[in-house]
């Protein structure tokens, strides 16, 4: 089992104003991350439709986004620009694509990858206690999430409230484990109504989460994180995720038993 640590790495982005389309010319823009294609926007006759999934097809369009690395691509006719133009396009795509990216509640076990290509995400504490509640059906699942955390535990440098510990459970069907440190303290008892998710780090966290699942082309699945032993929210958790994830039309699945 492998251990993968985030990083930024480089964003760019392109736009080309003249692209031949399977119903069609139009507009492309496209965002890169290390060379690989993250997000895509595809304009025709004012339509937009916006993808970070190879999966996504449109009569009009084709495929929505591009399976290669940029150094293949011709860009002669392209031109780059900055994240912002990028990201102004794809908001006011997301505002009208809003109704059709939502998060996807499910009956099962979170710990259970449903698909391959799958990142499993769940929140973890920072006094290096593996607890109760899911992890314990996800360390059974997989037992080197537990290791992989208490390993990580040890090291008081990277070790912070906001980090992720992204685990590789099998390159075959190349399915991960993040391990997002977003709890301060554990529940002591029944009784105890402390709220111990600290909502800044979840989102921290989940900016890393999208990244990762982007430029590794996955899906995400979890329980209701932060929800149960750490005392958050639900309602205000779920906001969090609609603005770091589906945003970013990551398909996102949150199970229950």
């Amino acid at each position: 089992m492998k251990q993968y640590v985030e990083s930024e790495g480089s964003l760019i982005y392109y736009k080309c104003n003249n692209v031949d389309f399977a119903k069609g010319n139009g507009q492309l823009f496209t965002e890169f991350e290390n060379g690989i294609a993250t997000r895509q926007i595809n304009i025709i006759n004012n339509d937009m439709y916006i993808s970070s999934s190879l999966k996504d097809w449109n009569e009009n369009i084709g495929f929505l986004l591009y399976d290669g690395h940029v150094d293949s691509l011709d860009l002669s006719d392209s031109v780059p620009i900055t994240r912002v133009e990028f990201e102004s396009k794809w908001k006011k795509a997301a505002l009208v694509d809003g109704n059709k990216s939502q998060i996807n509640y499910l009956k099962g076990d979170a710990s259970l990858p449903l698909e391959e290509n799958t990142l499993i995400i769940h929140v973890v504490n920072i006094l290096g206690l593996w607890g109760k509640g899911f992890v314990l059906s996800l360390s059974k699942q997989f037992p080197v999430a537990k290791k992989e955390y208490l390993k990580w535990s040890k090291d008081k440098d990277a070790f912070r409230l906001g980090e992720v510990q992204f685990v590789c459970l099998g390159q075959q069907k190349n399915t991960f484990i993040a391990n997002m440190l977003a709890q301060k303290g554990v529940r002591k008892n029944y009784k105890d109504s402390t709220t111990y998710i600290d909502y800044d780090a979840l989102r921290l966290c989940l900016k890393k989460v999208t990244r990762f699942s982007l430029i590794n082309r996955l899906s995400i699945q979890m329980p209701k994180i932060g929800s149960g032993f750490a005392g958050g929210d639900w309602t205000e958790i779920e906001k969090i995720i609609n603005e770091e994830l589906i945003y970013y039309k990551i398909k996102c699945s949150v199970l229950e038993l």
